[in-house]
């Protein structure tokens, strides 16, 4: 008998697992939303770089550069 109750906190803890997921909004299991997903992080962290590029003047070609 005492088996019985340690099984049924940890069923009901899977079920409540199962339950909320579908409500985070966010599924990790739609192959389509997530590759959407990286791409913008994706787009986002190259106009970071540009950015910082631009701030500290990396991205205009450096006159110390031989020209070919």
């Amino acid at each position: 008998m005492k088996r019985e109750k340690n099984v049924l906190p940890v069923i009901l803890s899977i079920v409540g697992v199962i339950a909320l997921f579908p409500l985070t909004g966010c599924s990790a299991t739609d192959k389509y939303h997530n590759k959407r997903k990286m791409d913008i992080i994706g787009k986002d962290v190259d106009a970071v770089h540009k950015d910082i590029d631009n701030v500290l003047g990396l991205d205009a070609s450096s006159p110390l550069l031989e020209k070919e």
